[in-house]
C-alpha cells in the first residue's frame, strides 16, 4: 500500500452532505485462495459503516468473503443516461468476481480473504443491533457449496 496519501484540506470545500446512506453488501461464495464465486447482495439503510461491517462479518463468518460499497444515486447522470445514475463507491473490498487489473486490486482481494481469519474489530457500542435481519442460512450454505463462475 505504497500509494497511500494523507493530505491536509479545508473542511469547507464540500458543498453537500448525506445523513441517510445506503450501503451495499456483497457476500461472495469464494474459494480458499480466491474471492470469486456466487454472490448474494443486500442493501442496508439506517446504519453507519461500523454497523454494516459488523453485520457483513457476522453473515460471512469464516467461510465467505464480503465487500461493502456506498450506493450513490447521481441525479445529473440519471438525467443524461436514464436508468444509469446509480453507482457504487467501494468502502471495504471490491467486486470479488473482478479480475484485479493492478497490484492494488490484488492486495485488496488478499485482504478480503484475510478477514475470514482475522475480522475487523468492532467495539460493542458500534455493533449492529441483534434485532437486525440476518441472511437466511440456506443462502450462506449455497454460497459455500457454489463453484466460482467461469
Amino acid at each position: 500500500m505504497t500509494d497511500v496519501k494523507v493530505l491536509a484540506v479545508d473542511e469547507r470545500d464540500s458543498n453537500w452532505e448525506m445523513s441517510d446512506p445506503r450501503f451495499r453488501v456483497y457476500l461472495h461464495g469464494s474459494g480458499p485462495s480466491s474471492t470469486g464465486g456466487w454472490t448474494a447482495t443486500y442493501d442496508i439503510t439506517g446504519a453507519d459503516v461500523l454497523h454494516v461491517i459488523d453485520w457483513a462479518q457476522r453473515q460471512a463468518e469464516d467461510s465467505v468473503t464480503y465487500a461493502i460499497a456506498l450506493v450513490h444515486d447521481d441525479r445529473a447522470h440519471e438525467q443524461f443516461s436514464p436508468g444509469r445514475g446509480r453507482g457504487l463507491i467501494w468502502l471495504l473490498g471490491m467486486d470479488g468476481n473482478e479480475v484485479p487489473a493492478s497490484r492494488r486490486g490484488t492486495q485488496t482481494q488478499q485482504r478480503m480473504l484475510g478477514r475470514r481469519r482475522e475480522p475487523v474489530g468492532i467495539p460493542l457500542a458500534d455493533r449492529m443491533p441483534q434485532r437486525a435481519p440476518s441472511v437466511a442460512p440456506e443462502v450462506i450454505n449455497r454460497l459455500n457449496r457454489a463453484q466460482p463462475p467461469r
